[in-house]
């Protein structure tokens, strides 16, 4: 699960520091960090068919032979497997259908990320060749191997490479950090600011103004609940699934507070949307802030295609019962991935703002799949097993995420 949520989101903290200061940044990830953590543990819930702690049940959900709600040492529903399920016996086929609209931009969204990623990366690589540029010429050479790749399993590799870049990431800011220490005053002279007037006047402590980009910036980094259901069906013991996602949201948390401070302190305000950007520019360690510009070029190839094929296979789910054979299937799905990829490169081009996408998709996307729609279905289904505090609680988290939405979105757009 740390995998899922320590993507190329986590670039962006710096940045997030930036706009609302040092408290304010801490603030962010702490509060949806802990939110975000709740509701995975809701989600788990609703998978067992049962409002209690997963601890409760020694045996496998899909082990059972017993009927639900039978006996009070049995679940009170039946057991789901997926998160569209969880819609459809929660909210009706109509429920399932919006919380689908939502995935679908929420991954086609994401496609234009990773495309402005690459683009930024890569001019640093090859500055002379416009950010633009790059991203068209990634597009059209990676055409062919995201048409290519079918299965997941083909990806493991360059999802495992995405996860130890990350990592690398993370040891490479803080490592930055404690070698050069605050550098704001050097890049302060080399844009004649004055630095006279105030003795830190390149970092804040709290900037209420920003606290709205920085929890759209942080909600980016925890957008991984669709993959919770596939997380929990694949554990061995389900029942030791919370301890799991405690366990998963300290790593995701510290790394996050590790790069943000980290990032933050060094750069001050001079930091850019992507923290990799700025020690590329301004690291004395050149080699080795080159191999990790690759390794984040990788990363977000890595993300892209697998992130390509759920979106993919949706549409080509649609589309297979009016093809009559495999060749066909092939062609029609290679035409659904050009169009996306293209579709996402058109995205990049017009909006090439990584912290812009980011903010978006985490304002719209993650605060209804991983806030709103988790606490709306766990009170749908169990209300009645439900205390009043419980009640109060995760109503309130609905109605808290609802406005977030809604007011961020429009503050975003703004």
């Amino acid at each position: 699960m740390s995998n899922i949520l320590m993507g190329v989101g986590m670039l962006c903290l710096p940045f997030a520091f930036a706009k609302s200061g040092f408290l304010g940044g801490v603030f962010a990830i702490v509060t949806f960090a802990t939110i975000c953590r709740m509701t995975s543990i809701l989600i788990g819930r609703e998978l067992n068919g049962d409002p209690r702690p997963l601890s409760y049940f020694a045996d496998s959900p899909s082990n059972t032979h017993l009927s639900s709600g039978s006996d009070p040492s049995i679940r009170m529903r039946k057991t789901i497997r997926s998160f569209p399920d969880i819609a459809r016996e929660a909210f009706g086929n109509t429920g399932a259908i919006v919380l689908g609209i939502v995935l679908y931009f929420e991954l086609f969204s994401c496609l234009a990320i990773f495309i402005v990623s690459i683009g930024d990366h890569m001019h640093e690589l090859i500055p002379s060749v416009s950010v633009q540029i790059h991203m068209i010429g990634f597009t059209v050479v990676s055409t062919l191997p995201v048409i290519v790749f079918r299965t997941a399993g083909l990806l493991s590799y360059l999802s495992l490479l995405g996860t130890i870049s990350t990592i690398c990431v993370v040891l490479a800011v803080v490592f930055s950090f404690l070698v050069e220490g605050d550098i704001t005053v050097e890049l302060a002279s080399e844009t004649d600011l004055d630095t006279l007037q105030d003795p830190n006047p390149h970092h804040q402590i709290w900037s209420a103004g920003g606290l709205n980009s920085a929890f759209a910036l942080v909600a980016f980094c925890f957008s991984g609940h669709a993959i919770v259901p596939s997380i929990y069906n694949s554990m061995k013991n389900p029942s030791e699934f919370e301890r799991v996602v405690d366990v998963s949201f300290m790593i995701v948390v510290a790394s996050c507070l590790a790069i943000g401070i980290s990032g933050y302190s060094m750069f001050g305000d001079f930091v850019l949307d992507q923290i990799t950007l700025s020690l590329k520019q301004y690291s004395s360690a050149v080699f080795a802030m080159e191999i990790l510009t690759w390794l984040m070029i990788l990363t977000a190839f890595s993300k892209l295609a697998l992130t390509m094929f759920p979106l993919a296979m949706g549409f080509e789910e649609i589309v297979a019962p009016y093809l009559s054979s495999d060749l066909a299937m092939f062609m029609v799905g290679a035409g659904i991935k050009i169009v996306l990829l293209f579709g996402a490169l058109a995205v990049a081009i017009f909006v090439p703002s990584f912290s812009a996408l980011c903010s978006m998709v985490g304002m719209v996307c993650t605060m209804t799949v991983s806030v709103i729609f988790p606490a709306a279905a766990y009170l749908k289904l169990f209300w009645p097993k439900l205390s009043l505090i419980e009640r109060i609680l995760y109503g309130m988290v609905v109605v808290v995420g609802i406005v977030m939405a809604v007011v961020g979105t429009a503050l975003e757009l703004s």
